[in-house]
């Protein structure tokens, strides 16, 4: 009755070494069958969430790292952001804790050439208590190839060194410096179409975009005129254009300039208020070391007439300059780049000029506070890859001191 075990019994192996083979045979086995699993799961996972699991990100030229998570997708949907909890103590001012910003980018891929991106901001914690809710950027692209691009909407306008790169993990100091806020008035976006693309070592921009409200200019400088493509007057259109060199690895020279009307249908302006905008940047990183460095100048035809419509209808007058100019030199050192860390921990220093009114004509006023030198220092520590917490000391000739602590993060 036993006998249709002979068969088994026969098959069975015969010593301690068969056996420990074939149990490492299914063991491995199991792994590739595992693996294979997990695989199937992760790809399953990314087809329920439209492509929104997390993937490794490249900065594509024009936006910043969190911005262009979009470019890391084949197909569909992702999200990323960023945000800014800040704590600032200026002299003889009261204290304030504000969620300055909360930023959401969501982008969808439809195909291999086409997609949109868009950056939602939140500031000041709630729209009901002097805050707002804006499309800070929201455009369509077409790709051809991975070199060259079109672009429509609304767009960030390509200049200086934070306007594109703007969230906080992508800068050491709390605040954006004045002369990017001033003469470039980040963050600064317009409605229009553009073009960029790389060539060897050349990275381009080149858009066509509504020009600045100028009625809106005064001394503090040009900030005023953003339209933020909110029905914008686009009765004057401007040109701008960028290039940035890679001339070796870590260091990048580049430059901009804008020209354009900005009077637009504004009758009072006389139909002529030309705005020409001019810089100059770099940076370089090496090993521990980051540096920053940018020059930038404005000119403006038409200043003294357009001071005079303001005198001639009893408006205060605006005392705008036919020259605006500014530069800034930051930097940095990550104390720990030399150690097994992954943690970076960087003081820094960053020297700014600016002056709004740096030539005046007959009928504006001077205003001592408008020729500002600030010297700012602080510390930067990056956790973890998407976090920062910064603490500095700012101090200016002519606006007072203030020391500020900053929470952020991207993703």
């Amino acid at each position: 009755m036993y006998l249709f075990l002979l068969p088994l019994f026969l098959s069975c192996p015969q010593d301690s070494a068969e056996i420990q083979q074939r149990a490492d045979d299914l063991e491995q086995v199991r792994q590739e069958l595992n693996a294979k699993i997990d695989a199937l799961a992760d790809e399953l996972e990314r087809r329920d969430l439209g492509e929104l699991a997390p993937s490794e990100l490249t900065r594509v030229s024009g936006m910043g790292l969190a911005a262009s998570r979009i470019y890391s997708r084949d197909q569909g949907t992702s999200i990323g952001g960023y945000g800014e909890f800040l704590y600032n103590l200026p002299a003889g001012a009261n204290n304030t804790f504000d969620a300055l910003r909360g930023v959401l980018y969501v982008g969808h891929r439809f195909d291999e050439h086409w997609l949109v991106n868009t950056e939602i901001e939140f500031e000041h914690g709630s729209t009901s208590k002097s805050g707002s809710a804006s499309l800070e950027f929201g455009y369509v692209e077409y790709l051809p190839n991975d070199a060259f691009a079109v672009r429509g909407g609304l767009l960030l306008v390509p200049m200086g060194l934070v306007n594109e790169n703007h969230e906080p993990t992508a800068y050491l100091p709390v605040s954006r410096p004045k002369v990017e806020q001033k003469i470039m008035p980040s963050t600064w976006r317009e409605m229009g179409l553009g073009a960029w693309g790389r060539t060897g070592s050349l990275e381009w921009h080149t858009y066509v975009v509504n020009g600045l409200a100028g009625e809106n200019f005064d001394e503090s400088g040009l900030r005023g005129g953003r339209q933020k493509g909110s029905k914008a007057d686009a009765e004057d259109l401007a040109f701008v254009q960028r290039l940035d060199w890679s001339l070796s690895p870590g260091l990048v020279l580049g430059t901009s300039f804008y020209v354009g009307n900005s009077a637009g249908s504004n009758e009072s302006l006389g139909g002529s208020l030309g705005t020409r905008i001019f810089e100059v940047h770099s940076t370089w990183e090496e090993g521990p070391w980051s540096l920053q460095a940018l020059a930038a100048q404005a000119e403006l035809d038409g200043a003294q007439d357009f001071n005079q419509g303001f005198l001639d209808g009893g408006d205060p007058n605006p005392s705008l300059a036919n020259t605006l100019h500014g530069a800034y030199l930051q930097v940095g050192y990550n104390l720990l780049a030399n150690t097994s860390s992954s943690m970076a921990l960087s003081p820094y220093v960053r020297y700014e000029t600016l002056d709004t009114q740096a030539d005046l004509p007959s009928n504006a006023v001077a205003n001592p506070k408008r020729d500002e030198e600030i010297l700012t220092v602080g510390i930067a520590l990056k956790p973890t890859d998407g976090v920062v917490i910064k603490l500095d000391y700012a101090s200016s000739d002519q606006n007072g001191d203030r020391t500020a602590l900053l929470i952020g993060y991207s993703f």
